[in-house]
């Protein structure tokens, strides 16, 4: 496991480096600075056109002490610089000679050509002016002079159609409206008043990391508002996606090495669930297979090796159980010669008794050497099956003709049912049915009875008698070798232990199950259920 893990740690270590030398610039090249680089641009727009459209109706010479009149209006810095197409790659030039600005976010700056030889420079500074409130306010108090500017050109009737006509070189709205359109809080209503620059926020502004939603200032002494914004729709599908990209990018390239690490694990989980299945179907022999670099091969290990205890206790149970059963065979022949030789010189009733009570415990005897030859020949190899279709009504007739005679104080009866034609190995399921009888004319007192019926795609059997029933603590065990309810060890009401199981192992050939519930006459009741596709 110590390895596992460390093995673990190393490939997580390993994929941050990557992230770091590989992922990451790609990521900063493919998506942060295209999306700096376009809100510096959207952020820029309109003030940047309008300044730059002023400066080419000023002489080359007076641009630069025009804008440093200017500058304290600005929440950003003006400069200007000479245009020189080899700064510049080809789609950079086609922008500026396209009257269009360039963003720059590797300098958080903005270009914006004036004529052939000059260029208008806006640079973001490191922070805020003192005298302003938010960022917003420093992108935004440029915008609101050179729009006063602009409209103080104008009668007051006419800004309306000056604003459309400049709001299309803006990349957010610019609007126009007046004091009594305006519903905020009276704070906010006074500032206004008083033409200070007035920022509101929203929810998502918040989330974008831009202080302000919308920015206001009112037109000198008019009744007039300039309405900039709302910014956060245009910036937050920006935002959003590249956070988006850098959350898939971390979350995705530190998932890789958990699955790696995973992967020999979950190889080995389907390698267990394969063996413990095969066991289950008593196919001993089968092992796990240990997975390089996985941290469940302990398990795999501790695995196998119960697996292959198991076999041996298995293989050699059995071997036991086929040497005592043969070993016994020829003592009990010995014994049953001696005896009818004893038989023959003997006419004294006392020991004409003993002889008799040494028959009938030879005869006990023979039948546990039988079933364990049985159990143990049924143990080591599923037989071929005979299949064939059988009608049940007259089968189960047939096969309690035997019983009935043999047990006359029994009632045994069949419950008639409408045809119904079975799919089995007629052989090994007499011997099954036959186990039932047995089992219940030992168990039971007077009455037994047996009955069948088609359920979906199998049959039921079942086997019913009125004597004291099966405990629920021993409905499952009953069905295992050797298990007898009562263990006094009297054939006569105890069995051979045997009997059920042997039942088991046939029912399991034909792919069904044996089982045991209450009977309504008050005893148990056996059922023998197999499907139709064996």
């Amino acid at each position: 496991m110590k390895k596992s893990l460390l093995f673990l740690l190393i490939i997580i270590i390993s994929s941050v480096v990557s992230i770091q030398l590989f992922i990451i610039p790609q990521f900063e090249n493919k998506v942060r600075h295209p999306t700096e680089k376009w809100a510096l641009e959207f952020l820029t727009s309109g003030s940047t056109d309008l300044l730059a459209d002023q400066l080419k109706g000023i002489p080359k010479n007076d641009r630069l002490a025009y804008l440093n009149n200017i500058q304290a209006n600005f929440g950003f810095a003006l400069s200007l610089q000479a245009y020189n197409q080899r700064d510049f790659s080809s789609e950079q030039n086609t922008l500026l000679t396209e009257n269009k600005i360039l963003g720059d976010p590797f300098a958080d700056l903005v270009y914006r050509k004036i004529d052939d030889s000059q260029l208008l420079v806006i640079v973001k500074p490191n922070s805020v002016p003192k005298h302003l409130v938010n960022e917003a306010q420093r992108w935004m108090m440029g915008t609101f002079y050179l729009l006063n500017n602009r409209l103080i050109q104008y009668p007051k009737k006419e800004w309306p159609q000056v604003i459309d006509s400049l709001s299309h070189e803006f990349a957010y709205p610019v609007l126009l409206k007046t004091l009594s359109e305006l519903n905020y809080t009276s704070q906010q209503m006074a500032e206004l008043e008083q033409g200070v620059m007035v920022s509101i926020s929203s929810n998502d502004s918040d989330f974008i990391g831009y202080p302000a939603d919308i920015v206001m200032q009112r037109i000198g002494n008019s009744d007039q508002v300039i309405v900039l914004g709302p910014f956060s729709p245009e910036l937050k599908s920006k935002v959003v996606y590249m956070l988006s990209v850098f959350y898939f990018i971390f979350g995705f390239f530190l998932l890789i090495p958990i699955i790696i690490w995973l992967i020999p694990g979950w190889r080995s989980m389907r390698s267990l669930n394969k063996v413990a299945a095969l066991l289950g179907q008593g196919k001993f022999e089968t092992r796990a297979k240990l997975i390089r670099f996985s941290h469940l091969n302990n398990l795999s290990k501790t695995f196998n090796i119960m697996a292959e205890k198991i076999q041996r206790l298995i293989s050699s149970h059995k071997n036991l159980v086929n040497a005592v059963s043969h070993e016994l065979r020829t003592p009990i022949a010995r014994i049953e010669f001696n005896l009818e030789l004893l038989r023959g010189s003997t006419t004294n009733d006392y020991q004409v008794g003993q002889l008799d009570r040494i028959e009938i415990s030879l005869n006990e005897l023979n039948l546990l050497v039988s079933e364990m030859l049985t159990h143990a020949r049924f143990d080591r190899e599923a037989p071929t099956l005979a299949l064939e279709t059988v009608e049940l009504n007259q089968w189960i007739k047939q096969e309690l003709i035997v019983w009935q005679e043999a047990n006359p104080k029994k009632t045994i009866t069949l419950l008639e049912n409408a045809e119904c034609e079975a799919l089995f190995d007629k052989f090994y399921m007499s011997r099954a049915l036959s186990n039932l009888i047995r089992n219940a004319i030992a168990y039971g007192r007077d009455v037994i009875q047996i009955s069948y019926q088609k359920v979906g795609k199998g049959w039921l059997i079942y086997v019913e008698d009125d004597g004291d029933g099966v405990a629920n603590s021993a409905r499952r065990k009953i069905f295992e070798a050797f298990y007898r309810e009562d263990e006094s060890r009297n054939l006569q009401t105890g069995g051979t232990g045997l009997g059920l199981a042997i039942v088991k192992q046939i029912l399991d050939w034909h792919g069904g199950e044996a089982s045991v519930d209450e009977s309504s006459l008050g005893g148990a009741r056996f059922i023998l259920h197999w499907p139709t596709n064996m």
